[in-house]
């Protein structure tokens, strides 16, 4: 999700990566593509009848506040993530059986949204990571739910993640966790973590035997993917603030060029994400760079791992943390939603039962940005969201502007640019080009 995307509890901090296709937005990391046509679709809708091996009561308590009808909710999740998603929905209609909730795939989900939301034809709810608020927001593709949204409900939730849910002024969504990436290793090929770059690089030169089909490192090459080395030297791709690009910037370069120099080499010649994940899946390689997404897969390879944020790079004396792009994981309101009020109610449950969220975290990974359940002692001795929820305190919250697009699109092609000779590659003159094509995209 622009996979995606996380986007950064920042344990405490919050965090959202975002992926993108962000992975953010349920389903691998980094950017997306936007065709014209809309999507594929499935539909899972869930009967108020599904057994459930819930044991809570099928009356509403205190805390539960039930609506009626049915609330359509889009979405590009993978199937671990889905089945979840569907089991939690279960329970919540098990104790307000007069609400369906309907889950409907949309594999291009951004332009499935982009064409149904104008003509009417949209879901009431939507999810994905916290980057898209601006773009839709300003395309007045989204629905506020200032009405709803107290102090008494922020409270609850780390501080990135209310930042995550609002622009310009307005609440549009609810958050559920955060992400980013971070080290994946296999404990039976890396007995201790690397604590520092260089402790990563020797790892990676221990094991790359290409002729073997062996790699040091397997990593996914994309925008967002590789966003925490190329912004570890204080570049950006792009600031928030000024609304400006900074592919251009000496630090940004610089990133660029300790990537392809210091880690590319020990990889295997592609930037797909299927392959690089197979790689370490396999036991082809000790470590892999990914997002909590990918830790069911992980498990299913029957692989003993640990994670790790990216560790820091010392030059000069002075040390450099990776700044990978981390996003908030909303579920977004849409503009002409249908069912409002039962909407707004099964997303309340949703996002601030700590049981659910609870339940997110532990079988998917996902890092929580509800404060009760950052405090919660299973959850803080989980390796998994202990390892992440340290990467993101790292990681930098992808940007809101609306902008975002011409960069994402920019640093990917710049990227595609660069692998086509990565040892020759004059990055400098590639992501300048690239900026200048960024700020043209941008002013129209």
């Amino acid at each position: 999700m622009r996979k995606s995307l996380l986007s950064l509890v920042l344990l405490g901090i919050l965090v959202l990566g975002v992926v993108a296709s962000g992975c953010i937005g349920g389903g691998e990391g980094g950017t997306t593509t936007s065709s014209s046509s809309p999507s594929k679709t499935t539909t899972s809708s869930l009967s108020k009848t599904t057994t459930t091996t819930t044991t809570q009561s099928e009356t509403p308590t205190p805390e539960v506040e039930c609506g009626s009808g049915n609330v359509v909710i889009w979405h590009a999740m993978q199937p671990n993530e889905l089945e979840v998603f569907q089991s939690l929905a279960e329970e919540y209609m098990a104790m307000c059986p007069d609400v369906t909730i309907t889950f409907e795939q949309k594999p291009d989900l951004e332009s499935a949204l982009k064409a149904a939301i104008p003509t009417g034809k949209g879901p009431d709810l939507f999810i994905w990571a916290h980057d898209w608020i601006g773009k839709f927001a300003d395309a007045g593709m989204l629905e506020p739910i200032d009405e709803y949204v107290t102090d008494d409900i922020l409270k609850d939730f780390a501080p990135m993640a209310v930042d995550a849910i609002q622009y310009k002024g307005h609440y549009y969504a609810m958050p559920f966790a955060a992400e980013t990436v971070a080290v994946i290793y296999n404990k039976k090929m890396v007995s201790e973590p690397p604590k520092t770059f260089d402790e990563m690089k020797a790892i990676m030169e221990k094991y790359y035997d290409p002729d073997n089909e062996k790699y040091g490192i397997a990593w996914p090459i994309n925008a967002y993917f590789i966003s925490g080395i190329a912004q570890a030297f204080g570049g950006y791709y792009f600031d928030d603030k000024s609304e400006q690009p900074g592919l251009d910037k000496p630090e940004t370069i610089e990133g660029f060029q300790f990537f392809f120099k210091e880690i590319w080499p020990y990889m295997a010649p592609t930037g797909d994400y299927n392959t690089q994940q197979s790689i370490f899946l396999e036991g082809r390689a000790p470590m892999m760079v990914n997002g909590p997404w990918s830790i069911s897969d992980v498990k299913k390879a029957g692989i003993d791992f640990s994670v790790v944020p990216l560790p820091p790079i010392t030059k000069d004396g002075k040390e450099y943390w990776p700044r990978p792009y981390g996003g908030v994981k909303n579920i977004y309101f849409a503009a002409g939603i249908k069912n409002k009020e039962a909407a707004w109610k099964f997303v309340k449950w949703f996002t601030t039962s700590p049981d659910a969220i609870k339940e997110l975290s532990l079988k998917l990974g996902y890092i929580p940005v509800l404060k009760p359940v950052l405090d919660d002692p299973e959850i803080q001795s989980d390796p998994v969201i202990y390892g992440f929820g340290q990467a993101v305190q790292h990681a930098s919250l992808m940007p809101k502007s609306s902008k975002m697009d011409a960069v994402w699109n920019g640093v990917d092609k710049a990227i595609t640019e660069i692998l086509k000779d990565p040892a020759n590659a004059d990055i400098p003159a590639i992501l300048k080009k690239y900026q200048q094509q960024i700020l043209e995209n941008m002013n129209g």
